[in-house]
């Protein structure tokens, strides 16, 4: 039997990340966001995902969002059921995010930055700048790295 569970959306968030924690102490951000889908040429559609974000990566969706931000998530689904304080029993699909992407506004997914869990040095492609590139631009260092290896010699 064959089983895949993956979930890719970009969005922009539909109300301000809510932090809080398990009775262990665990942390989990909840949030929601907005997906636009268009339907013809003249009519959009717009679906609205509840996503939760577990310890350290929820923590930096808490502090590093807020409503209208736009952001990638990259996670599963997951299907849950309670019973209501009326008794009804309820149930939905939610996000459960392994990895989330900050965009800036305007910006597509295709042109977002690293994760959020990486910290991006100044001066990388991924800070605005090209790096290397942008040091010859500047008449820096030389344009070949001496710790360059060869393509023959990565393993793979």
């Amino acid at each position: 039997m064959v089983s895949f569970n993956r979930v890719v959306l970009a969005g922009n968030l539909t109300r301000d990340p809510e932090l809080r924690f398990t009775h262990n102490g665990v942390p989990v951000c909840g949030f929601s966001i907005a997906v636009n889908r268009v339907r013809s040429k003249q009519r959009e559609a717009v679906d609205f995902f509840n996503v939760s974000a577990w310890r350290e990566l929820g923590e930096m969706v808490a502090n590093y969002k807020k409503k209208g931000d736009p952001i990638l998530v990259e996670g599963r689904l997951q299907y849950r059921t309670w019973e209501a304080q009326d008794g009804a029993k309820r149930s939905t699909v939610d996000v459960v995010a392994d990895r989330v992407q900050f965009l800036r506004r305007g910006q597509s997914p295709r042109a977002e930055e690293g994760p959020v869990s990486a910290k991006v040095p100044v001066g990388t492609a991924a800070s605005g700048g090209w790096g290397l590139a942008a040091k010859q631009l500047q008449g820096g260092e030389d344009a070949t790295d001496s710790e360059e290896e060869e393509i023959d010699d990565l393993t793979f």
